[in-house]
């Protein structure tokens, strides 16, 4: 009888120690971003291609652009920005040449594009000219990160 008091109290000690080293586990201060927050952007889509040579040989027209590889199509993108309302003047610039459109919201995490955008907003929402050369500052900085 005496056995078995002193191994159920050696048995509860023990799963009490286990116990208190798993939970200071948890105690800790560390904390850990289970997902990244980040600004809203605008992305013009100009396009979706089958293949590589078709995408250049329909983007031959833009200036400046950027394209994205996804499912084996070619997506391209002309311009940037974090206001909607300036999204809209540079949508209607490329309807007016001759371009279908498309907007995809995207959340990116960076401070020098998020910069270098709001600026580009700031002349895009008090000009209604110079749109296509706007929207080539900002698709720039994009290509440089």
């Amino acid at each position: 009888m005496k056995k078995y008091i002193i191994l159920t109290v050696v048995s509860v000690v023990l799963s009490y120690l286990m116990a208190k080293i798993i939970f200071m586990e948890y105690k800790s201060d560390k904390v850990i971003a289970l997902s990244k927050t980040g600004d809203k952007y605008y992305f013009l889509q100009l396009g979706v291609y089958s293949s590589y040579d078709s995408m250049l040989d329909n983007s031959s027209k833009l200036s400046n652009y950027i394209y994205t590889n996804s499912d084996d199509k070619y997506y391209v993108f002309t311009c940037i920005s974090k206001n909607k309302e300036n999204m809209n003047k540079m949508e209607s610039y490329y309807k007016e040449s001759g371009f279908d459109t498309y907007v995809k919201e995207f959340i990116l995490d960076d401070n020098e594009l998020s910069n270098t955008v709001s600026k580009v907003d700031l002349l895009l929402s008090e000009t209604t000219e110079g749109i296509g050369e706007l929207c080539k500052k900002s698709i720039e900085k994009y290509k440089e990160g």
